[in-house]
């Protein structure tokens, strides 16, 4: 699509990652660095990219905003579809790709299952928002934990503000209630004030940040784990079909290597849906499914209940910030011992030649 440069530039110009106390005394800072960090290369604010995407097709593609599918019809050569607010338009494809994300409703009548039915939540529930940097604010990303299992993370968005984000692990029902879209912004606001009012550091003015926000949002740290991505003509990509979950840093990436893989298929058997959806998915699954084993204890490490666990993760977390930055461990990353030890960690996925989109001459 060519959009790199523009991501790039777009990008949140984020260094790294800093776990501080009450004090905001750091007890670990971990670099952006080519891999395996807090950080990424591309570290970008989703509705910078969602823009990115959207200026780049736009006038390719038609986009209807502020509806959604109301009902599906497939038949031996297409499938039909109507909407929600517009119901009067009959739209007929060839195929049907859904990327709503985590709660699709279009995958749950396609499937005919509840909402929820592929979803493994993680008990782990964030409120975002974002408010003007402060004298505070740098390049690096901040993360306070508090007792309870809850945390603010506060990251730079690369334009001047800063973007909070509020954890709290969670496992009653009540914050289910919380979350839910039919719950008011302000209730939703009031809920997390009451919650972390008075927890130190830099909450209060987190807090102020969150009172004002005009772009906040709650949502549920989960994944989906869709036993099959595709049903006749109709195929699920990103969260839909296989979110990793924020966790794994890869939620994006799966997203978009996804597409990738799905167009590539669809190009190469472009006659056949069937065979299309299916090597689409025999591609992706495996590593998809790596990429979704969570670590044994998260989020909940991550989030200690004590005060005393907080002060061992953050003892943890400074060795490991030292190890890290040193130049032992700079070598030892050159050299990768897992090739001399005759194994390959590496998580990486094998993506169609990009020569599969060009046009050929019939």
């Amino acid at each position: 699509m060519g959009v790199e440069e523009e991501i790039r530039r777009r990008t949140t110009k984020e260094v790294g990652l800093k776990f501080v106390d009450s004090n905001n005394r750091s007890w670990g800072a971990f670099p952006q660095t080519d891999e395996g960090s807090f950080t990424s290369e591309f570290e970008i604010v989703r509705g910078e990219l969602a823009t990115v995407f959207y200026e780049a097709s736009e006038g390719k593609i038609d986009y209807i905003f502020g509806d959604s599918i109301d009902s599906i019809e497939e038949t031996g050569h297409s499938v039909k579809v109507t909407l929600q607010k517009d119901s009067a338009r009959l739209m007929e494809y060839d195929i049907l790709i859904v990327a709503e994300g985590l709660t699709s409703r279009t995958r749950a009548k396609v499937f005919n299952e509840d909402v929820r039915a592929p979803i493994r939540s993680l008990n782990l529930w964030c409120a975002s928002f974002s408010y003007p940097q402060g004298d505070s604010d740098d390049d690096w990303a901040r993360w306070y934990h508090i007792p309870g299992r809850r945390g603010l993370l506060v990251r730079p968005d690369g334009f001047g503000r800063v973007r909070a984000t509020i954890l709290r692990i969670d496992e009653g029902e009540a914050i289910r209630t919380i979350a839910s879209s039919r719950t008011s912004i302000e209730k939703q606001k009031e809920y997390f004030i009451n919650l972390f009012k008075g927890t130190g550091w830099e909450s209060e003015k987190i807090l102020e940040g969150l009172r004002t926000a005009d772009d906040f949002y709650v949502q549920e740290v989960a994944q989906t784990r869709a036993p099959t991505w595709s049903k006749g003509r109709v195929v699920l990509v990103g969260d839909s079909a296989f979110c990793t979950s924020v966790i794994g840093g890869m939620g994006t990436t799966t997203a978009i290597a996804g597409a990738y893989v799905l167009a590539a298929e669809i190009v190469k058997n472009s006659s056949d849906h069937r065979a299309a959806f299916a090597a689409y998915e025999n591609s992706l699954r495996g590593w998809i499914e790596k990429l979704q084993k969570v670590p044994t204890g998260a989020p909940k490490v991550m989030n200690p209940q004590t005060s005393w666990g907080i002060k061992c993760l953050h003892s943890a977390l400074l060795l490991a910030s030292i190890v890290m930055n040193s130049r032992l461990f700079a070598l030892l990353k050159r050299l990768n011992p897992a090739d001399y030890l005759g194994f390959n960690t590496s998580n990486a996925l094998s993506l169609p030649d990009p020569s599969i989109f060009e046009p050929r001459d019939n």
